[in-house]
């Protein structure tokens, strides 16, 4: 009956709606307690559904193939986490292991930074990161094309001919200049991100000011507005950018989120990530027209969507040189929102990570309190277990 619009603060009624306050129903005690039965059987199935293990090794002789999330799981981004380097020696062992990250970067590095911190190359079969698929996702919309193939992330034709603002934005900027103008909010102290010279022939980087003249919006980081490669990115304080993506929110200029993780651990700290501007867009958006969904403005380009599920496992069926049988691969990650919903949407288990940035949570609530909660909330979520840490 109420629906809160956070970004303009206003409350709006639906039509006759004093006229229903006013009159009681008979069925409302039954209603309630029939919605709390409801509550209390759905808590239940979730609670059921999920199982609580030691670690690692009591699960992993039931998979092949093994989708890991990097931040909060393998590490923190600046050290592994105690027990991480042995779990991903061992599971190495027992199958083949996948790198599946919500990174604006390319796959390229992905492993080569792992190797840093101690892990071997030789453990892992290969990455996916959200930066291949909005790279891949860019080159395709500007070719026009059925099949990009961009560092290994091809994307087919569902993936970009459908009807989408962002595609067609795209499509339109190269048409009619022959490149799509674009606003990119990139990192300064994380380190910019690179576009390549393959996205650079088919989009420039405009000044975020220029409002009136920007095809669509990439977003690689929140701490800095892009000037194209080569130059320095402008740092920019994040209500100055939350006050672009809102504004752009209600001009419909669409967005791709190179990252749609919403925070991302950095040791002890959780740092605001590119998922957060997309849902600031998706509540500026909509509060701007409340009949409108954002979702076709606003591309994500990794989990939970699909588009990064599909990309990895078509990797691992060219490998293989067979297809892949969902019921023996297993993702791990630490996000209830990204990579057990992105999981459960692609049709294969997870093992929840407990002590990443849901750890607070679990402290206060208790694991079984966290996810039983998740799941009432998310149907479509499914936890197959859950424990504390990546451990072997």
């Amino acid at each position: 009956q109420f629906s809160t619009c956070h970004a303009c603060a206003s409350v709006r009624r639906s039509p006759n709606m004093l006229r229903r306050a006013r009159a009681p129903s008979r069925l409302s005690s039954r209603v309630r307690a029939r919605d709390a039965q409801r509550r209390d059987n759905t808590i239940a199935r979730a609670s059921s559904s999920s199982m609580d293990v030691p670690s690692l090794a009591s699960v992993a002789d039931k998979y092949d193939v093994f989708l890991l999330d990097q931040f909060g799981v393998l590490h923190d981004g600046k050290n592994p986490y105690p027990g991480a380097i042995d779990a991903a020696r061992a599971l190495a062992s027992m199958g083949k292991s996948y790198i599946i990250s919500n990174s604006s970067r390319e796959s390229s590095g992905t492993i080569e930074k792992l190797t840093t911190m101690g892990f071997n190359a030789a453990w892992f079969a290969g990455a996916k990161t959200s930066g291949d698929c909005a790279k891949a996702f860019i080159l395709a919309a500007a070719a026009d094309a059925v099949d990009v193939v961009s560092n290994g992330t091809s994307l087919p034709t569902s993936d970009v001919k459908s009807s989408c603002p962002v595609r067609d934005a795209i499509v339109r900027g190269v048409e009619r200049r022959g490149k799509a103008k674009c606003a990119h909010v990139t990192w300064s102290a994380r380190g910019a991100i690179t576009l390549g010279d393959d996205v650079n022939a088919v989009i420039d980087v405009v000044d975020a000011a220029s409002d009136d003249d920007i095809d669509f919006i990439l977003i690689h980081g929140t701490e800095a507005f892009g000037r194209g490669d080569g130059a320095d990115a402008i740092e920019t304080p994040i209500d100055d950018i939350k006050a672009f993506v809102e504004r752009s929110a209600r001009r419909r200029v669409p967005v791709v989120v190179a990252n749609p993780d919403f925070v991302t651990v950095s040791g002890d700290a959780l740092v605001t990530m590119p998922g957060t501007l997309g849902k600031w867009y998706t509540d500026a958006f909509e509060c701007a027209d409340a009949a409108s969904s954002a979702s076709s403005y606003v591309r994500l380009m990794g989990k939970p969507d699909a588009i990064i599920y599909d990309a990895l496992l078509r990797d691992v069926e060219q490998t293989a040189g067979t297809s892949v049988d969902k019921t023996r691969v297993l993702a791990v990650g630490d996000s209830l929102e990204h990579d057990i919903v992105g999981a459960s949407r692609a049709g294969i288990d997870a093992l929840f990570i407990r002590d990443g940035i849901h750890a607070a949570d679990v402290a206060r609530d208790g694991a079984d309190g966290v996810v039983d909660a998740f799941l009432a909330r998310n149907v479509e979520a499914r936890v197959k277990f859950h424990t504390a840490k990546f451990q072997w």
